[in-house]
């Protein structure tokens, strides 16, 4: 057999070539094999795995600031002061402002809620949005999912007489904000042992200090569902605590809906039952964040906040309306970058123009960094200045290029893996040379090309009950524990069809020394399909829910003779 020479082709990359040797004995061998090679190697860590509610909860003491941000949240509620929730217009801030606004308001503290405008404020803190919350009364101001860049703009409302504290977890600048307390798990003097939290988890051990502090007892299923869709939407890591938030969330879900995840799941069509992190991520969060992306995001948090039913009903339909246009102008959008894009081969994506709705440009830059394997960068293109957003590989930390440039820059901020900030025009052409060369001297041709880890290689007839059990028991799965992904060669094909409205997928019978299993292959109507093929491939539940089908990630006809990559 030769091995294939498309360099368009994805990567096989054996995440843990040890993983078989080093896993736990008497498991089910893939299942042994699959928790090794993410580094669970004996009974007590997968117990942990299986059941995260068994972990031994971390002190959020420990978060930095978190005593300062306490002791001036419970001043203010003793002193009846107005107290601002000031949050990012994702489903990360308006999660985070709605589970403030509950956990406070049952304390007793006078809260008022702020939403920047996408389009006329742009991201963060700004000081007309803190000149108005002044003119307000509010004396304390907490920002939920923003704040950890904004030094002019504390400064600002110090100035005004207004104490800022910031409630964030994205990377923090080498300067920090002049605010009572900034709590972010990923400040550098952070003994937290765990920096992934989401925003809406910050605030979540936020508000257990306080209630304890306040010798309250909190009633966790007030808002436990918000602070594990938040994570999940925010793709936020789904390892350690926040694997225990995702599924304690999940769990409360399935026990009790509030109205606005009731109504929610109903225009999206998704079942009680299948209420996981999957619909969280693909269903009802985009519905979400498209109030935000092209309307203004407080309709989803009137959403959250909803105790009638039937306010509910209409607040979910309009954004299951705002979604529908939000993917009509996303396929239109992209296909536009695509053209402005045309066949360069530069290592960095760099699209301006002023025909991409500011509201999409994030979507635009996820769907060109996914199908060209490279960090991409999308920007709306105003009269005087540009508002940008990134997504990016892993291989490149495209947040770290940014701060790079920040003396062109009107403001930033971001993770690793997504970033935005907004540029004067003038400085553009400066800004994308800068950018692609330092994507040229971080990324070789072999790092642009996509790869997909593999926990294990076996034969498919050898995927048992048993094995399957156990592989599903991996939910909740997400950003930093995706499903198992195992390679199976010498498959034989019985069917092939393509289906959807284009015929962009495919629709498969396989089998394998007798074992047959339905699958589907999205995205790869136009595969090579051969009488026997190789496979990379998740579990899944079928869209009936009633059982098990392979998710076809990649196919290769066997005579190829696909390699499978093992770094030393």
């Amino acid at each position: 057999m030769t091995a294939i020479a498309d360099a368009s082709r994805p990567r096989w990359r054996l995440r843990d070539p040890s993983a078989r040797q080093n896993g736990i004995p008497r498991f089910p061998p893939i299942v042994a094999a699959v928790l090794a090679a993410r580094g669970i190697t004996t009974r007590a860590q997968a117990d942990l795995f299986y059941k995260p509610h068994l972990a031994t909860a971390y002190d959020p003491l420990e978060l930095p600031g978190m005593h300062d941000a306490i002791a001036r949240v419970r001043r203010a509620i003793a002193h009846h002061e107005t107290i601002a929730l000031y949050g990012d217009f994702d489903v990360d801030g308006v999660t985070s402002v709605a589970e403030l606004h509950i956990g406070l308001r049952a304390l007793g503290a006078q809260t008022t809620n702020y939403i920047p405008d996408r389009f006329t404020e742009g991201y963060g803190l700004n000081t007309g949005a803190i000149d108005r919350l002044h003119t307000a009364r509010v004396g304390l101001l907490i920002t939920a999912d923003c704040g950890i860049t904004s030094v002019e703009e504390v400064a600002h409302a110090n100035g005004l007489g207004i104490d800022v504290i910031i409630l964030d977890h994205h990377t923090v600048p080498d300067e920090l904000p002049a605010a009572v307390a900034a709590v972010n798990p990923k400040r550098p003097d952070s003994p937290y042992p765990f920096d992934e939290l989401a925003a809406v988890g910050v605030a979540y051990r936020f508000l257990q200090v306080l209630y304890e502090a306040s010798g309250r007892s909190l009633d966790e299923s007030m808002f436990i569902d918000l602070v594990a869709l938040g994570t999940v939407v925010d793709v936020a890591p789904l390892t350690d605590e926040n694997r225990g938030i995702v599924t304690a969330g999940l769990a409360q879900m399935q026990h009790s809906l509030r109205p606005g995840l009731e109504a929610l799941a109903s225009v999206s069509r998704t079942r009680v039952e299948h209420l996981g992190a999957e619909a969280l991520g693909f269903a009802l969060g985009p519905r979400m964040n498209a109030a935000g992306r092209l309307k203004h995001a407080n309709i989803a948090l009137e959403l959250m906040l909803a105790d009638d039913p039937r306010q509910a009903r209409l607040l979910a339909e309009e954004l299951d309306t705002l979604n529908r246009q939000r993917q009509e102008q996303t396929a239109a959008a992209y296909e536009l970058a695509e053209e402005l894009c045309g066949a360069a081969d530069d290592p960095l994506i760099f699209v301006h123009t002023d025909h991409i709705h500011a509201g999409i440009v994030g979507l635009v830059a996820a769907r060109l960094a996914e199908r060209r394997n490279r960090p991409a960068i999308v920007l709306n293109r105003g009269p005087h200045v540009s508002r940008a957003s990134a997504r990016s590989i892993p291989a490149f930390d495209i947040v770290r290029a940014i701060r790079k440039e920040r003396d062109l820059l009107v403001r930033h901020g971001g993770h690793r893996a997504a970033a935005g900030f907004t540029v004067q025009n003038e400085h553009l052409d400066t800004l994308r040379d800068r950018l692609v060369n330092t994507a040229a001297e971080m990324l070789d041709d072999h790092q642009r090309r996509p790869v997909i880890e593999i926990d294990a290689e076996t034969p498919l007839s050898a995927l048992t009950g048993i094995e399957v059990r156990g592989l599903m028991r991996f939910e909740p799965c997400g950003q930093g524990n995706p499903r198992p992904v195992l390679l199976s060669r010498n498959v034989t094909v019985v069917t092939a069809r393509p289906v959807g409205a284009t015929g962009d997928h495919l629709k498969l019978t396989l089998r394998h020394a007798g074992i047959t299993w339905g699958a589907i292959a999205f995205r790869q109507g136009h595969a090579e399909i051969a009488d026997e093929v190789d496979i990379v491939y998740s579990l899944k539940q079928d869209w009936r829910g009633q059982r098990a089908e392979l998710e076809v990630l990649d196919i290769v006809p066997s005579a190829h003779g696909h390699p499978l990559e093992v770094d030393p």
